[in-house]
């Protein structure tokens, strides 16, 4: 069940597309089957509702949904018998919900003369269950339209791209993002961090479980700091502070992302000492200035490069401690203050 108003939230984050679907409904140009591509959180799915809603709706106010019918609400909150919805089932889209799906597509409208397909995450579908659901969407039996969400279009069989509409929406605003950060309780020094790492407020907010994400950038911090004095205890924090908290390779990714965007604050503070707002750490403007006091932009730009060569490690499997430790003693090298 949806919590928020789909309408709002698509005219809050893609304004544009929206306008452009209320308009292709008016002029009765819908195709049969559309890909939504783009990051999460970015309101696909907001908008395949809001899109719904406007087919359905018994109000419709300067060609926009009302919002407040019967039909919009039970859409908004996926309760309507014409409106066929699913997602992954934990990792997958399982064989059991394909079945499902095609079952849906050969049956008519309960209430109406049209049915709507939204598939979640649809980049989760087996080649199998992709190539089972392609004739239903290629050649549709009565009044029905499908809408595929997917961040990554690529894992989608060309198959089934080639015969739907590709509508690529854009990454959201920063301003917009910030503002949803705010709203799930995300404190504003976090905003630019986050920013690098992922444009999704859920993402954002699952990260802040159990206070995961403060414990890396601590740990993160704290491994900076030791290297800012060359304490050889930096190594110490690779193993006690850093490893206990990444195990999957988004994780680790995620460690090197802080390490490079800390190293890019030294950067910045170095040639914008005023530029405190768009610093990643700004809760280490202090130490920042230090370093940036007594290192070259030459030994600033290997550190980053240095960094930077890990994600290349992590892909041919290096092990992360051995990765993280190179690191360490690699820019320790580079300073010589």
């Amino acid at each position: 069940m949806q919590n928020t108003n789909p309408i709002k939230e698509a005219e809050f984050k893609q304004p544009n597309i929206l306008k452009h679907f209320m308009n292709v409904i008016k002029r009765n140009d819908l195709t049969h089957s559309y890909i939504f591509n783009g990051e999460s959180g970015s309101g696909k799915l907001s908008v395949a509702l809001s899109i719904t809603m406007r087919l359905f709706c018994t109000n419709v106010q300067n060609n926009f949904p009302c919002g407040k019918c019967n039909e919009c609400i039970r859409i908004s909150r996926l309760e309507h018998p014409d409106i066929v919805f699913i997602k992954p089932d934990g990792r997958s889209i399982k064989v059991d919900q394909v079945r499902f799906l095609k079952s849906e597509f050969s049956k008519s409208a309960v209430e109406g003369n049209q049915k709507i397909f939204i598939i979640d995450q649809a980049e989760k579908m087996s080649t199998n269950a992709a190539n089972s659901l392609l004739k239903f969407i290629e050649e549709p039996t009565g009044n029905i339209i499908s809408f595929l969400l997917t961040s990554h279009k690529n894992r989608i069989l060309p198959t089934i791209i080639s015969r739907t509409q590709v509508v690529n929406f854009k990454s959201l605003p920063q301003h917009v993002f910030n503002q949803e950060l705010k709203s799930s309780g995300v404190s504003s020094t976090d905003f630019n961090l986050i920013g690098t790492m992922t444009n999704s407020a859920k993402v954002a907010k699952q990260w802040f479980q159990d206070d995961w994400f403060n414990q890396l950038k601590k740990s993160i911090i704290r491994w900076f700091q030791l290297i800012a004095r060359k304490n050889s205890e930096s190594f110490i924090a690779v193993s006690s502070d850093i490893l206990p908290l990444v195990k999957t390779p988004s994780q680790k990714r995620m460690a090197v992302n802080m390490m490079i965007q800390i190293w890019r604050d030294v950067l910045q503070t170095k040639y914008v000492p005023s530029g405190s707002e768009n610093l990643k750490f700004p809760q280490m403007s202090g130490i920042l200035e230090k370093v940036a006091n007594h290192i070259s932009e030459q030994q600033l730009i290997k550190i980053i490069e240095i960094i930077l060569e890990s994600n290349r490690l992590l892909s041919i499997n290096v092990q992360f401690e051995n990765i993280l430790e190179s690191i360490t003693l690699q820019i320790m090298d580079k300073l010589n203050y």
